[in-house]
């Protein structure tokens, strides 16, 4: 073997696995990956502030009578100041209710409603509100005692008196109008605050709808055909008025 053979045997051997030896046999670099791509967020809108109340701060100092059958139909008194015309009222949901005047709101009627103690709320048109905590209770007419000397309005427009009376759970008396006291036989008797009666050309009945107030119709010559709504002891009798000739 000559010298020059023996001379390209070792530089051959001595390239193997070298880098950059023999440019045909030279590695590449391996190419940077190229950077991710960021999304951008879209731009969210700033939140705008949720319009304030206003108007005039109304006030509720007393609400009577604070307790209503779980049936509906009672009526209630609320007074305080600065009330305003388109006034709602709340007694665990909105009731009928009218602004007498600045210092005084009549419930109309209330609606059917479970059992329990609600908050009453008062709104004027402006948003402003007054809330009483477990101001009114919900209760079944069961619960209501009905004993006592009622004092009623009845008439297309409520314009004529009408009384009547219940001793030990029992309608011992009407009168109604100039009619004198109205005879029963057997006395109507009371079950869970209703009684009726219907017979001798006599037909009356009623319902509690709080502890202090009952409805009922009535038909009996001096009063034919006619509904009716009642105050035990005539109490709050000039507000329900007020309400049923506005």
């Amino acid at each position: 073997m000559t010298n020059r053979t023996r001379a390209g045997i070792i530089v051959s051997m001595a390239c193997l696995g070298a880098v950059g030896c023999g440019a045909q046999n030279s590695p590449v670099a391996p190419t940077a990956a190229p950077a991710p791509l960021v999304q951008q967020p879209t731009p969210q809108p700033s939140p705008q502030p949720s319009p304030q109340p206003s108007g005039i701060q109304p006030i509720v100092t007393s609400l009577a009578p604070r307790v209503g059958s779980t049936q509906g139909g009672s009526w209630a008194t609320i007074t305080g100041a600065d009330f305003q015309s388109g006034a709602t009222v709340s007694l665990g949901s909105t009731v009928n209710a009218w602004v007498h005047d600045t210092a005084t709101i009549l419930i109309w009627i209330t609606g059917v409603h479970p059992p329990g103690v609600v908050d009453v709320v008062v709104t004027n048109p402006g948003g402003l509100e007054a809330r009483v905590p477990g101001g009114f209770t919900y209760e079944p007419p069961e619960s209501f005692d009905f004993n006592g000397d009622w004092v009623a309005h009845v008439g297309h427009d409520y314009e004529m008196d009408m009384r009547f009376t219940i001793r030990d759970n029992v309608l011992v008396s009407v009168s109604c109008d100039t009619s004198g006291p109205l005879m029963f036989a057997p006395p109507p008797s009371v079950h869970d605050g209703v009684f009726s009666f219907l017979g001798n050309g006599i037909a009356i009945s009623g319902r509690m709808v709080s502890p202090m107030n009952a409805v009922g119709t009535i038909d009996v010559p001096a009063c034919p055909h006619l509904g009716w709504w009642a105050d035990k002891g005539g109490e709050v009798a000039v507000s329900r008025y007020a309400a049923s000739r506005r």
